[in-house]
């Protein structure tokens, strides 16, 4: 149908109130409405305000097709209230009043986020799943789930889980973008906030980590986070989404549904440890998980996790972390550590016990005059470090 009216007609506001009159007429919902008339008009042909102004005036009984909306008497709103009543106001709502209105204050007005960006984000802990059309924000015990509805059209739907309270809302824009901007608001916030955790659950999407990763390069502050607990391993979604990072202390890598470590995913680790200078990366690996931590990935500090590994595997990555160049630190976490058959096996290695020092053993790295301290611990905590050092220390 677009194709069939000029630019002119197009444009013209009783033919655009006449278009949304018929969809009026057809009894659907007001979603449902605007969603076809941007499929028969295409999707840049109206913004969702104004279908739902005359969409609202219908349902009023109101059906005078020449209205002119320029001729509105100009009411004076609530923002247009003062910064600082508002923010009196926003004192007398509770000592947790920036955890509860967060969001909410910041889908009012263009004027509202800006109050709501000055503010010091309060959230230690952000969650992000992505699903085809959907993408949910947990701040804490806040969630906020952004639905598409069409390609400018989205629904939130804002959930209290301490209070049990839920409440759902339209916004024109489409629902990445709308995501995007409510999390980086958080991620920015002034006043030094750096989020405890950031966990990446599920699989990510990479439109939404791209949109992330553009919005974050246009801002003039930084954007740091303690640890960023990641349960998939795609490749393109990681890379997008921790190059928004200044800095990173932590990466908690916790692969479901059999993800592999392929090549591609270590060289993504690589590239991201080299670029953040992180930390700690640690690694979980499930029960009976036969795969092996890859020799070149450059990690100069981790920690690996087994629920279960056998001593022929574990000998395995010892090996492959002693041959590591990059490698600094690293701890190794299992319920048991096979006593005495695992103390057989390190001598293949070359592992030595170093004399009068319980537990303690030493690796010599062939022609270098570093070496690998050795410390193996039993018990409810049982696990093995390997710490680099040198003679010449």
């Amino acid at each position: 149908m677009a194709s069939k009216l000029d630019e002119a007609t197009q444009k013209d506001p009783k033919t655009r109130a006449t278009l949304i009159f018929f969809q009026f007429q057809s009894g659907k919902s007001i979603f449902a409405g605007y969603k076809e008339l941007c499929k028969r008009m295409g999707s840049k042909f109206m913004d969702y305000p104004e279908f739902e102004f005359w969409w609202q005036r219908f349902s009023a009984d109101n059906f005078d097709l020449e209205y002119d909306r320029s001729q509105d008497p100009k009411y004076r709103t609530i923002t247009d209230m003062p910064v600082q009543v508002f923010e009196k106001i926003c004192e007398n709502l509770g000592d947790n009043y920036k955890e509860e209105y967060w969001f909410t204050f910041r889908h009012v007005s263009k004027s509202f986020r800006t109050i709501i960006d000055s503010w010091k984000a309060p959230f230690e802990t952000i969650r992000v799943y992505c699903y085809r059309k959907s993408i949910i924000l947990e701040f804490d015990t806040f969630q906020f789930t952004y639905l598409k509805k069409s390609e400018k059209l989205s629904e939130i739907t804002d959930t209290n889980k301490r209070a049990r309270s839920e409440k759902k809302f339209a916004r024109s824009g489409n629902y990445q973008d709308l995501a995007a901007d409510d999390l980086l608001s958080v991620l920015v916030s002034p006043g030094g906030y750096k989020p405890r955790q950031l966990i990446i659950s599920e699989k990510f999407d990479n439109g939404f980590a791209q949109k992330l990763l553009d919005k974050s390069r246009n801002l003039a502050t930084s954007i740091d986070v303690d640890t960023v607990v990641l349960s998939c391993i795609d490749s393109i979604p990681i890379k997008n989404i921790l190059n928004a990072f200044q800095s990173i202390k932590k990466i908690d890598i916790l692969p479901e549904n059999g993800q592999k470590f392929g090549q591609e995913f270590v060289d993504t680790i690589n590239e991201i440890t080299a670029l953040k200078n992180v930390e700690m990366i640690e690694i979980s690996l499930g029960n009976g998980d036969n795969n092996l931590i890859p020799s070149d990935l450059k990690i100069p500090k981790m920690t690996l996790n087994f629920i279960f590994v056998t001593a022929e595997n574990l000998l395995r990555i010892i090996k492959i972390l002693l041959q590591s160049p990059h490698l600094q630190y690293c701890r190794l976490d299992m319920y048991s550590t096979y006593k005495t058959r695992l103390l057989q096996m390190w001598k293949t290695l070359g592992i030595k016990k170093i004399p009068k020092i319980p537990n303690m053993y030493k690796y010599q790295i062939p022609d270098s005059d570093e070496f690998f301290e050795i410390e193996r611990v039993l018990g409810n905590d049982s696990h093995i470090t390997l710490t680099r050092k040198s003679s010449s220390a």
